[in-house]
C-alpha cells in the first residue's frame, strides 16, 4: 500500500474504537474456538495499526532517511515485525519457504548500539536517503515491495489461524505462541517507531486522525503557557 494513502474516515473511526477495546489475549482459560477468533481479531487489528502509523509518512523518500542516526530506517520497521512471524515459523518448522529471503535477511535484525550492529547502508539494498532523493521510483518500488511482502505475511499468519488446531492453554512450544509473540513484538515497534517518524521532518508526515495531536500543552494547535506558583 502506497505512504499516505487509505486514511478514510469510516475505517479511521471503526479502528479507533478497536485500539481502545483491544486488550492482550488470556492464554490459559477460555473457549477454544471462541479463542482462536480472538486471536485472529488481535492479530489483524495490531497489523492495520501498525500499516496506518506507516501511512503517515507523506511519500517513499522518508522511509528512507535516517531520522535517528542510531536506528535504521522506518523502511526497515515496515518490513521487521513483519518478518518477524517467518522467521519465527521456519525456526519452529511450522512453515518451510521463505516469502522474500531478501527482505527476511534483511529486516532480520534491529540495532541497540551494539558491536554486532550493522548501520552500514552499502550492505541494504533499499536506496540511500541520497539515492532515494535522486530516484524517487526507487524509493517507490521498495515501500510497494514491503507492502506487498506484508500483505502476503498477513495472509499465511491467517491462514495457520484458521487451520492449525487450538488448545487451551496455549503454550510456548506451539504456532499461537509465536502469533501472539509477534503481536506484541509489533505492538513494541508501533511504539518505538512512532518515535522515530516524530524526528522527521514536518513536510514528510501526514496528520492523521487515528493519532492525533495531543491537545493540551505546548505541541498542540493552540499552546497554552502554565505558570507554576
Amino acid at each position: 500500500m502506497p505512504a499516505g494513502v487509505g486514511m478514510d474516515t469510516p475505517s479511521i473511526k471503526t479502528m479507533e474504537k478497536d485500539i481502545h477495546r483491544t486488550t492482550t489475549p488470556i492464554l490459559n482459560v477460555g473457549d477454544p474456538e471462541a479463542k482462536r477468533a480472538e486471536i485472529k481479531r488481535y492479530f489483524n487489528t495490531t497489523f492495520d495499526v501498525y500499516e496506518k502509523q506507516f501511512q503517515t509518512i507523506r511519500r517513499p523518500y522518508g522511509f528512507f532517511i535516517k531520522a535517528e542516526p542510531l536506528r535504521h530506517p522506518l523502511i526497515f520497521y515496515y518490513g521487521h515485525t513483519a518478518c518477524f512471524y517467518v522467521n519465527k515459523f521456519l525456526l519452529g518448522k511450522y512453515v518451510t519457504e521463505r516469502i522474500d529471503p531478501e527482505v527476511e535477511t534483511m529486516c532480520a535484525v534491529g540495532v541497540d548500539e551494539m558491536s554486532w550492529d550493522d548501520l552500514n547502508e552499502a550492505h541494504y539494498a533499499w536506496p540511500s536517503p541520497k539515492e532515494a532523493a535522486a530516484d524517487p521510483s526507487k524509493a517507490a518500488e521498495w515501500v510497494e515491495r514491503v507492502s506487498s511482502y506484508r500483505h502476503k505475511v498477513r495472509a499465511l499468519v491467517n491462514t495457520l489461524i484458521d487451520t492449525t488446531p487450538m488448545h487451551v492453554p496455549i503454550l510456548p512450544d506451539t504456532v499461537w505462541w509465536i502469533i501472539l509473540m509477534g503481536c506484541e513484538h509489533e505492538r513494541i515497534h508501533l511504539e518505538t517507531s512512532s518515535a522515530i517518524m516524530r524526528q522527521l521532518p514536518l513536510d514528510e508526515v501526514l496528520l492523521s486522525p487515528l493519532f492525533p495531536l495531543c491537545p493540551h500543552g505546548k505541541f498542540s494547535l493552540s499552546p497554552t503557557t502554565h505558570t507554576h506558583t
